[in-house]
This record gives structure tokens, sequence and C-alpha cells, in this order.
């Protein structure tokens, strides 16, 4: 007899907005991860393609920390860390449409220049959940374990708002570079496409491909372009531990990422694309995330594995020259109707 879940949580994962330079860019689109103890498994940066529940609000803390590699080229001046946290809240508007909001609250330092600290943009999102039953479907209210089974898949589609400071100065009151700046000071949109599939009834296999794109703003010294950002993320998920209100999942993950190249105002006015920005990167990490009732939380790490960066040899603190990426969550849902 098909049994029905009457108990699923959330968990929201968001790949903040940071920065970087000489590199440039560093920054990232937001990743929904839903979860429960019976069904498919969720991942640690690729997003799910299970929505929340109709009903259902989730609120989320995250934080993520990344060091980066120091290099002699860039002394005295090398970018040191960057601290991504964020809180984020979403809701089941139906059970094929759920609204979310992030809120970044960053900190990004650098060696002698010094540590910038305040919001980053917020950043709002809508996923629609489809599921394939010979054709596609908007979501039902319910699914059985059987249905489960299906292929499902969310689109997603968001925008930043430009919130984050972009006129900060350091301690020496010289202007933080845009890369140090924790807005970008103009929307960012994004749209995004995820898959998911119950391989086994521990075991759920994930992937997503979405893209972000950046407005050239005028900062307080120069007109900067952030490059587009296109991710490919895929993960497997399998639970190790569960009954009917605990779940333990140990989940292995690839995500790739291909930063065009950042732009800025020259001499005469044209934007002209940067040298030592952007380039491909393959990250691989793993992590746990634990279900427990109505609360959730996460714990992961991932580092570059492969890398072909635009004049590798002059770029530092830039996404791929990270030392690792390491996150952590916990999130609450509660059902309002």
């Amino acid at each position: 007899m098909l049994r029905f879940l009457s108990l699923r949580g959330a968990l929201v994962m968001t790949a903040l907005l940071a920065s970087a330079r000489p590199a440039h860019a560093h920054h990232g689109v937001a990743a929904v991860s839903i979860a429960g103890p019976e069904g498919p498994g969720a991942a640690i940066d690729t997003t799910s393609a299970i929505p929340l529940p109709q009903h259902k609000l989730l609120v989320l803390l995250k934080t993520e920390y990344v060091p980066f590699e120091h290099r002699a080229f860039a002394e005295p001046e090398n970018k040191a860390y960057s601290s991504f946290n964020t809180l984020a809240v979403g809701y089941g508007l139906t059970p094929w449409l759920a609204a979310y909001v992030f809120q970044p609250f960053n900190s990004k330092s650098q060696d002698t220049v010094g540590t910038n600290t305040g919001l980053g943009d917020t950043n709002l999102m809508l996923t629609l959940g489809l599921k394939y039953d010979g054709g596609l479907k908007l979501l039902p209210e319910k699914e059985s374990l059987d249905d489960l089974e299906d292929w499902h898949f969310l689109l997603s589609i968001s925008s930043t708002l430009p919130v984050g400071s972009v006129g900060r100065k350091n301690g020496q009151g010289e202007y933080f570079a845009p890369d140090m700046q924790t807005g970008f000071g103009e929307p960012a949109p994004g749209i995004g496409l995820a898959v998911l599939k119950l391989l086994t009834p521990d075991l759920t296999f994930i992937a997503e491909a979405n893209y972000q794109h950046f407005f050239s703003h005028r900062y307080a010294f120069t007109r900067y372009t952030f490059g587009g950002e296109t991710r490919v993320n895929t993960a497997l998920a399998w639970k190790a531990i569960g009954n009917a209100t605990f779940r333990l999942d140990v989940v292995g993950e690839l995500n790739g990422l291909h930063l065009q190249r950042d732009q800025e105002e020259d001499a005469e006015g044209r934007m002209e694309a940067l040298t030592a920005s952007g380039g491909a990167i393959l990250y691989a990490g793993g992590g746990v995330r634990l279900f427990w009732g109505s609360v959730s939380a996460v714990l992961g790490i991932k580092r570059a594995v492969l890398k072909s960066l635009n004049e590798a040899g002059d770029q530092q603190g830039s996404e791929g020259l990270e030392l690792f990426r390491a996150t952590a969550s916990v999130g609450w849902s509660t059902r309002l109707f």
C-alpha cells in the first residue's frame, strides 16, 4: 500500500556574494534543497528539484568560510579570506510554486588593505516544480513514495536587489575595489534548471545548471562589470541512517563553474575586458545533511580539483584559488496553515 509523505523538512543552501582582486569576481547564486525522512535526499550546493511543500515556512542560517592562497606577486595585498553569512526565508505558495528571500551579511579581508563587512545584496527567488509522468506536469499536493521515483524538475528565476554597499572605504580613507564591496550596485538576474531522480530508496541523483548576469555599475572611481557566471552541478546523496523522524545523508558533489571576464572602463570611456579574470573551475567535495523533526543541518567542504584560469599566474583571491570552502547551516521549518 502506498504511503504518503506526512512530514517533509526543508533546507535552503545559498551560494553567497563574494569578492576577489586582482582575480576580480567572486560571487554566486542561490541554491535550494529539500530533504525529509523519506523520499529523495538533497545535496550541499546543488539545487534540489523538490520545492517547499504548500504552506511550509522555512527559516535558515548559513555560513561559509573561504580562505585564499597567498601568492608572492600579490604581497602585501593578498586577499586573505571571505566569510559569507546569510539569513534565508522560504514559503511554499502552492504545491509547485515556492518563494525565497536571501539576505547576505559578508566579510571580505585583504591583508594590508583592510576588512569590509556589511549587508550584501538581497536575493529574491521563485521556483516552479514539475515532474515527468507520461508528460511534464505541475507537482501535485501529495506524492506517494512510488511517485517520488519519477523524474522531477525545478525551474528557478531570481534577481538580487542593490542593497549592499558599493562605496565603502578602508581605514586609510581609500575606496575598496569593486570586488571588495559587499554589493553590486545593480540588480543581478539569474535563471536555473534542476533535475532529480531517486535511483534507489536510499540513493538520489541531483543535477542543475544555472546562469547569473551582472550589469555595469559606476563606482566612486570607475565603471565596472562583473563577468557572468555559469554553473553546472551534480551530486549523489545516500541515506546512511533514517527512520520516521530522523535522517542522516552522506553527500558527494561536483560543482563546475565558468566565469566570463570582468570589464572595466578605460581612459576613453569604453568597457574593456580585463586580464587575470575569469576561467573555468571544477570543485569536488562532500558533507553530511541531518534532518531531525523540524530542524535540519549541514556540514560540507570542497576545493578546486581542476581549473583553467585566464592568466592564472596573475590571479589571486578568486574562484579556483581557495584553500577550501567550508559550509555550515541550520534550518527550521513549520507548516503555517
